[in-house]
């Protein structure tokens, strides 16, 4: 009998190994070319973004450059024409790499209003100089670029130009001119305070802010010219919801003047303490420079450059400096004693409204000659300036002009301006009250009882012997602090810019007005001496009731100053 072949069972699974194996194969490697797709995808996608990204860098470079080159011809000129603003082309990216890679499709720089008037009159409602009201004329800077595999970035840039009267401040200081406040008795200023360059500021009987208190500089609890006298007690400074804080630290020192701390310290403390009241260079607060080109490229004298805008003009000064110069918008100018109006035809003045007087000014050390000015005939005379603006001024040295009679002023309100020291004889401006300013070289206030005094007031006079009475001035004043000629000798101060001749012991000077202090006097150079009766000492102090005038927030005096400053506003991308 045949054998039989034995029969073994076959296992069903090995016939499905293949297949599975070659499935899981197909999967694996589905799996690779997704992660390799992907791989290259995000590869793809990373470099879109590189690109993308360093697409919108080279478009803000173009936005900082169009900013760079605006600012250039906004300090040549206040109001650009169409050609120069064309002219701004975008410059060469810094980065090699940028440069070569990116170009610019499109750029320009133009006003956002398209026809005229491109200015227009706003308050500020943020920042430093939130609340003031300032002559607005808004640019704007379009950069648009493309770049490798497409990418393409579009920025928008407005830039507002801010041309801020400058009697709207209670006390203002420009570069150059540091600010320190440090009165004996106490105190109080109603309106805001500014300076370009530092404050320094100390109470002793008591001080007290009612409003802003800002610096392109720093804000430091001393003196500049003795670092010896610090602290006393604290100043008060309104906080946003009107409260008074005590300001018991400053940019160097912390809370207490324990020790130093860090300038972040310092603008988180001052900025949760005050609600953005007081504010210095650590918050970012840019300078309000007077309307003066060269002081836009940061000169090492711009105390001496401010000093421009009360000067005689000249036959080299360019349209912008003529511009600034008050001296263009007096249509009436006494020059010497000559009058003319501002294109130069003579004006017959009657008898009495302009002499020459002559006294001694201790402080100077100098007979001064004054041109004299009485006010009070010009207005009667109805030959005051049309414009509101009178110029006036002296050449040589020694020269002075003196405001006599001004209790009652033009109705349409009258601004003087002068290159030589001022003195303001008597109550100013206190009959029918108007909008009023005096511009100069430095502002002296002569009381009520000096018109006694001319004859007596001769240099071996002392103090004593030149009684003053209580007196009022409600005026705008420009004037000069004298320079520190002497070491250890200050300016004065604020509470001694306005100058005395006279013994003030028991009087008040009550002053209402706005006090921008842009220059040190080049002419009345004789330094701050206090208090004594005979000596180097030329007058007692006054008690003094100083105020910012409110009338300057809706009526300012004729030919305000402006001063400007460049703000970035909205951006957009597209």
């Amino acid at each position: 009998m045949a054998e039989r072949e034995a029969i073994r069972p076959v296992n069903p699974q090995r016939g499905i190994v293949l297949p599975i194996s070659l499935l899981v194969l197909a999967i694996l490697s589905l799996l690779g070319l997704a992660f390799l797709g992907m791989a290259l995808t995000e590869g793809n996608v990373a470099t879109n973004w590189r690109h993308q990204t360093q697409a919108l860098y080279a478009a803000e470079g173009g936005l900082e450059s169009g900013l760079v080159d605006l600012r250039a011809v906004l300090a040549t000129t206040s109001a650009p024409t169409d050609a120069q603003l064309a002219g701004i082309a975008p410059r060469a990216l810094a980065d090699p790499g940028l440069a070569a890679a990116y170009a610019f499709d499109t750029f320009g720089v133009g006003r956002v209003r398209a026809t005229p008037p491109y200015a227009y009159q706003t308050t500020i409602d943020s920042g430093p100089y939130r609340g003031l009201f300032a002559i607005t004329t808004d640019y704007r800077i379009s950069a648009r670029v493309t770049g490798p595999r497409g990418s393409r970035a579009g920025l928008n840039q407005v830039v507002k130009h801010l041309e801020i009267p400058l009697f709207q401040f209670g006390v203002l200081y420009g570069r150059g001119v540091d600010l320190e406040i440090a009165p004996g008795p106490a105190m109080t200023f109603n309106g805001r305070v500014h300076a370009n360059s530092n404050i320094y500021v100390v109470a002793n009987a008591g001080l007290n802010f009612d409003s802003f208190m800002t610096t392109a500089g720093d804000i430091y609890r001393y003196l500049k010219r003795d670092a010896s006298i610090t602290r006393y007690n604290n100043p008060q400074i309104k906080d946003a919801s009107g409260t008074l804080r005590p300001l018991n630290f400053d940019h160097d020192a912390n809370v207490g003047f324990g020790g130093s701390w860090p300038v972040q310290d310092w603008r988180s403390t001052a900025l949760s303490t005050y609600g953005g009241q007081v504010l210095d260079s650590a918050m970012g607060v840019q300078e309000i420079i007077p309307p003066i080109p060269d002081l836009f490229y940061n000169p090492s004298n711009p105390d001496v450059i401010s000093h421009q805008l009360i000067e005689k003009g000249q036959a080299s000064d360019s349209a912008e400096i003529q511009k600034a110069k008050l001296y263009y918008q007096a249509d009436l100018r006494i020059v010497d004693g000559v009058a003319t109006d501002k294109n130069g035809n003579p004006v017959s003045l009657p008898a009495g409204v302009v002499s020459t007087k002559t006294f001694y000014d201790k402080r100077e050390e100098a007979t001064m000659t004054v041109t004299e000015v009485d006010l009070g005939a010009l207005r009667a005379s109805g030959s005051a300036p049309a414009s509101g603006v009178l110029y006036v001024s002296q050449t040589g040295s020694n020269k002075g002009v003196r405001l006599a009679n001004g209790s009652e002023l033009p109705s349409g309100g009258l601004t003087v301006v002068s290159e030589n020291p001022v003195y303001v004889q008597g109550n100013y401006n206190t009959v029918n009250k108007v909008p009023a300013a005096v511009l100069a070289d430095a502002i002296t206030v002569l009381s009520n009882n000096w018109g006694l005094n001319d004859s007596d007031s001769k240099g071996d006079q002392v103090t004593d012997n030149r009684p003053a009475t209580s007196t009022t001035v409600n005026a705008a004043f420009a004037l000069g602090p004298s320079a520190e000629s002497v070491v250890g000798q200050g300016n004065g101060q604020l509470e001694n810019v306005i100058r005395f001749l006279e013994n003030w012991s028991g009087d008040t000077i009550t002053y209402n007005g706005s006090i921008i202090g842009l220059w040190h006097s080049q002419q009345a150079t004789g330094v701050w001496r206090c208090c004594g009766s005979g000596g180097t000492h030329y007058y007692r102090a006054p008690n003094r009731n100083w105020s910012y005038d409110t009338l300057f927030n809706t009526s300012l005096p004729p030919g305000t100053p402006r001063g400007i400053t460049i703000l970035k506003g909205p951006w957009s991308q597209g």
